[in-house]
């Protein structure tokens, strides 16, 4: 238990006490060197560990314990978490070197990393929600780091489409952000609450065999989800994640790619045996099913047209989260038919967790290495980085190759796997959207790599990053390599199939098209294109009618509640009647004094009737 919380809360203590200097290099290095010390302590539960809960009473009138469960998720996921934290913690001593904001960043950052892991490792509901609400609240700190919103940092081109802002400033990201997740919140509360009241339990472990679960039906279960998919932003809530790029590229690294993304879908893949045995729950995994493959495609989509380095990257981690949701909700359902042992499957779906976001924290890494050289954030402004960045540019091959899923790289293992619950539940609805994903994603991928280290217009004065921020994503890079050889090598490589086969007929046209020949344009598919460019154009759902609806409503109650019922009762009702009542009483005093000695006697006779009566 003391090793457990060791782990989680040696970072918020060292964000802490980098409040009190003033040092850029010390706020930055006691940070770095928690997050390393953190990552080591996981280390040593990951193999040492025995499984099991452990806790004591935190507020007992509401079941809350601090609890924490270590099992066979809980364990490997803390080991990734701390690592990447540690890796994107090194990677930002360089990268944020003379930055205006230091002290808001590394207490944020150690603040994330401490609220992370409480998600990773609660066994207690509120525990978990205490984590769950810590890592929003830094990720909308982090979004909003460079709060002076100069342009380079935008989202976005300065356009407008049908009269609405089609760019994204770090304070209107950051806002975007926090109100989606907290939209999502406020149901997965409301869920907790149902689960206590109904079970008095808070525990995961305690609620995997509490009978009055199982009468509850598919909508507390819908309302818990609700938190999970804002969070891993699944369509139609994937829009926060895009414009979330505004950050820093370390914290896209860790918060929007690696792991507090991963939170929600983590959380999917953990509570699966608890609400396999409720009543409706098969709706329950067909919704998380259906809603990840549709966020997997839309989200390829988007990014196979965008022009920025991180929103491909962006809309490339909602796929795969989108993935990751589809494969746990796969798991449930095939559970629910018999014949396939749950575990198994939802190892599966978790293991793309690993995968992708390995490779995902290096690309991101390398891409902002190449933001922060080039100084543009814009595919085709700079091209032919490989002569100049010969590491990154090795790294993110790597890294490109194992994201779109090509053997032996640890991606190829883990997305088969994933989709490998997908694909078996025979669904011929599902299969053309999960082929046409996979036949795209390397063309984007390609596009990404080609346009920016192989081809386009040959960069001036550009030079391999420093080496405190190659090593952690070239580090990554090779472990995508290795992991994949772990696989290969204890015989859990997936064999050929379709998946592979519509994978690599992608990676042979996005060759053609980014690598061999690049510039060939189709005026055919213009239209597709500009309709996926601009995000099927939910931006303007968000951005443009949502808000107008907002203040029109909040406009109509001003004017219906504000203005005519209580301004109308306090500022026109009430003193008219007060007016009334005193212009009455002002007639009464006459003045003269035999109309007053009358007041008095009928007061006197008033009075006697009343004691009489008595």
């Amino acid at each position: 238990m003391e090793v457990v919380l060791l782990t989680i809360f040696i970072p918020l203590l060292a964000s802490v006490i980098s409040l009190f200097s003033s040092s850029e290099k010390f706020k930055s290095w006691i940070v770095t060197l928690s997050a390393f010390v953190s990552a080591l302590l996981a280390t040593h539960l990951f193999f040492s560990a025995p499984h099991g809960t452990y806790g004591v009473n935190w507020i007992e009138a509401v079941g809350a314990r601090i609890e924490v469960r270590l099992d066979g998720f809980s364990l490997p996921m803390g080991l990734l978490v701390t690592w990447l934290i540690a890796a994107i913690s090194l990677y930002s001593v360089k990268y944020m070197e003379g930055d205006y904001r230091p002290g808001w960043y590394w207490f944020f950052f150690g603040f994330f990393a401490t609220s992370m892991l409480v998600v990773v490792y609660a066994d207690n509901l509120w525990l978990l929600l205490a984590g769950w609400e810590g890592v929003g609240l830094a990720s909308w700190a982090l979004i909003g780091h460079w709060y002076r919103d100069e342009q380079d940092k935008w989202v976005g081109k300065e356009e407008r489409v049908l009269g609405v802002p089609y760019w994204w400033t770090p304070s209107k990201a950051g806002l975007r952000a926090i109100l989606t997740v907290r939209l999502g919140d406020s149901f997965f509360l409301t869920a907790m609450a149902i689960f206590y009241v109904a079970t008095g339990t808070a525990s995961l472990t305690g609620l995997l065999s509490a009978e009055g679960l199982k009468a509850l039906g598919v909508i507390p279960l819908i309302f818990f989800a609700m938190g999970p998919l804002t969070k891993s932003a699944q369509f139609p809530f994937h829009e926060w994640l895009l414009t979330a790029m505004t950050g820093p590229t370390s914290v896209s690294a860790l918060i929007h790619a690696a792991t507090m993304v991963k939170a929600g879908v983590y959380v999917l893949i953990i509570t699966t045996p608890i609400f396999l045995h409720v009543a409706g729950s098969s709706l329950y995994f067909w919704v998380l099913t259906a809603l990840g493959v549709a966020t997997a495609l839309v989200a390829t989509l988007i990014a196979l047209t965008s022009v920025e380095f991180k929103l491909v990257l962006a809309g490339s981690t909602a796929a795969n989260l989108g993935v990751i949701a589809a494969a746990a909700g796969a798991a449930g359902l095939l559970a629910h038919h018999g014949g396939h042992e749950l575990e198994l499957l939802l190892t599966y779906a978790f293991l793309h967790i690993v995968g992708h976001a390995v490779s995902k924290a290096s690309l991101f890494m390398g891409f902002g290495a190449v933001i922060h050289e080039a100084g543009t954030r814009f595919i085709g402004e700079v091209g032919r980085l490989g002569r100049h960045m010969r590491i990154t540019a090795a790294a993110m091959a790597l890294s490109t190759l194992s994201l779109v899923g090509i053997p032996p790289l640890l991606g190829y293992v883990t997305k088969e796997l994933a989709l490998e619950n997908v694909f078996e539940l025979g669904l011929v609805a599902l299969a053309p959207a999960l082929y046409l994903l996979l036949f795209l994603t390397p063309i984007y991928g390609l596009r990404l790599f080609g346009l920016t280290f192989l081809h386009g217009r040959e960069a001036e004065e550009v030079h391999e990053a420093p080496a405190l921020m190659w090593i952690p994503y070239a580090a990554l890079a090779a472990a995508t390599a290795a992991l994949g050889g772990y696989f290969a090598a204890v015989g859990k490589f997936p064999p050929l199939s379709a998946a592979l086969f519509a994978t690599l007929a992608g990676f042979v046209v996005g060759v053609a098209l980014y690598v061999v020949a690049p510039g060939v344009r189709s005026e055919a598919l213009r239209p597709l294109w500009e309709v996926a460019y601009r995000r099927f154009y939910l931006p303007i759902l968000y951005d443009g009618v949502f808000p107008y609806v907002y203040t029109a409503a909040a406009k109509a109650v001003y004017v219906v509640f504000d203005k005519a019922l209580f301004d109308g009762i306090y500022h026109v009702v009430l003193p008219g009647l007060f007016k009334a009542a005193s212009g009455g009483l002002r007639r009464l005093a006459t003045g003269n004094i035999s109309t007053y000695v009358l007041y008095a006697v009928v007061g006197i006779l008033l009075t006697l009737v009343l004691l009489a009566a008595l």
